[in-house]
Order: C-alpha cells, then sequence, then structure tokens
C-alpha cells in the first residue's frame, strides 16, 4: 500500500481550507475597523446635537438683562441705601451680579454710589439715577434724595422787582450743611394783607441760580403789588421750617 503526502508550500498551493483560514480574520479585522468608525462618528453626532439643542451645555449662559433693586428708593441727605443687580440669563437662570458689575450715578451732587458695591449716600436734595453695568448689558433705578432736619432756611434776595411774563429767580439755602434746596422747596407766595397769592409759577425758559419763576395773572391782588416769597423744608419729625420772607416789587 502506498500513500501520497502532499506539501503546501507558502505562496504557492492553498487548498480550500487555508484560504477560509486566511479570509476569517482579515474580515474580523476590517469589521472591527468600521466598527471603530462607527462609534467614533455616532458619539460626535451626538455631541454636536448637545453642543446646539442643550444651552449652555458647552458655553455659559448669556447675560441679558440686570435689574436694580429697590426700585425708586427714597433716601435721606447722608442716608445710605444698599442696591442689588440681579442679572437674567439666556437660559432663564437669575444671578446676583451686585459685586461684579460697574456702578455709577448720574448726579453725583446728589447721591454718590460704590463703583463696585452698589451702597448709595445721599448729598443733596434731588433725584441721580442709579446704574449698573455688567459688560455690555445695564440696568438702573432713580433713587430720590430728602433733606431731614433743616433748622434754618435762607431765601434771596430780600428784595427785587418782576415784570409779568418775565422770569426772575430765587435761592433758598438750607442747614445745616448749606445745601441749595431752591428747586426742591415749597415756595408760597403772599400779598400784602397776607393772604396766598396765585399766579406765580416754576418755569425753565431761564437758567439761573436757583428757581426761575415767571409772574402771570395774579390773584386775589394783580399787578402791580408788592409780593412776598417764602420758602419751606420738612425739620425734625413732623415739623416744617420757613425761610425769611423775601419782597417781589411785581409789575
Amino acid at each position: 500500500m502506498s500513500a501520497t503526502i502532499g506539501v503546501l508550500m507558502p505562496g504557492r498551493d492553498r487548498g480550500p481550507d487555508t484560504a477560509l483560514c486566511e479570509a476569517f480574520p482579515k474580515s474580523m479585522v476590517t469589521n472591527r475597523k468600521r466598527l471603530q468608525v462607527d462609534v467614533t462618528t455616532g458619539v460626535l453626532f451626538l455631541l454636536a446635537i448637545a453642543a446646539t439643542s442643550c444651552n449652555g451645555f458647552f458655553v455659559d449662559p448669556v447675560l441679558q438683562t440686570i435689574t436694580v433693586t429697590p426700585a425708586t428708593p427714597g433716601i435721606l441727605v447722608n442716608g445710605t441705601q444698599q442696591m442689588t443687580a440681579t442679572g437674567t440669563y439666556d437660559d432663564g437662570s437669575q444671578k446676583n451680579v451686585t459685586g461684579t458689575s460697574s456702578w455709577t450715578s448720574s448726579d453725583l451732587t446728589v447721591a454718590t454710589v460704590s463703583p463696585s458695591g452698589g451702597l448709595v449716600t445721599g448729598v443733596s436734595d434731588g433725584t441721580a439715577t442709579i446704574q449698573a453695568t455688567n459688560g455690555i448689558v445695564s440696568g438702573s433705578t432713580t433713587v430720590t434724595v430728602s433733606l431731614s432736619g433743616v433748622t434754618s432756611i435762607t431765601a434771596a434776595p430780600s428784595s427785587q422787582s418782576a415784570v409779568t411774563g418775565t422770569p426772575f429767580c430765587l435761592t433758598a439755602t438750607a442747614q445745616p450743611g448749606g445745601q441749595d434746596i431752591s428747586t426742591t422747596a415749597t415756595w408760597t407766595f403772599t400779598d400784602p394783607s397776607n393772604q396766598t397769592e396765585t399766579g406765580v409759577t416754576k418755569t425753565t425758559t431761564t437758567t439761573c441760580t436757583g428757581q426761575a419763576f415767571v409772574i402771570g395773572t395774579l390773584t386775589p391782588t394783580p399787578a402791580p403789588t408788592t409780593l412776598g416769597a417764602v420758602a419751606s423744608a420738612p425739620g425734625t419729625g413732623s415739623t416744617t421750617v420757613n425761610s425769611n420772607k423775601v419782597t417781589i416789587n411785581a409789575q
């Protein structure tokens, strides 16, 4: 009996079993690479969706508005008021941005504000706009400063002439502090019999030191007549302080 032994030489005779063994690992490698590519693509796709649809997932919320509170507060001269700035963002969230905002006052003669803290201090009677700015976003409110504890008021000049229809000016200076309260004081005009005279009104048609007035139709005593003018402001408690009486020769 004889047998034939076949020798498989590399690169030459390849039987079907050998081809199957070689082909199987190659297909596995190819499929593995394809799976890796597919997984990587899928992950990148999901991350792209999250970045575009989940606001704030990769990017911080964007500040939209600033609200300054308390709204339109009133304080006294030398009094203080702590302001708060609240930021609202594009994702609907809110955050206290008081300490990270820049604070300014529209009129430092009326009220000052700490640049980085929002603490307002009353300087003199009047109104000032207090603004908080964070980046390019701002918010503001109006602060009214009132006098308190006035001990005396001096009205000036002591006498002057005024022609009907022509503006004239009066000043009122309050103590303590020598504050000009001409525009916020209450002015009362009386005729020679000390009756309250109507027909004198404030005006902004002229520029002067103090408060400008103009005489119209006087009642009950028409011009020409002599008017008395008195400025008043709140004192301590519920008292009212009046100035000296100045004389207006109305023509």
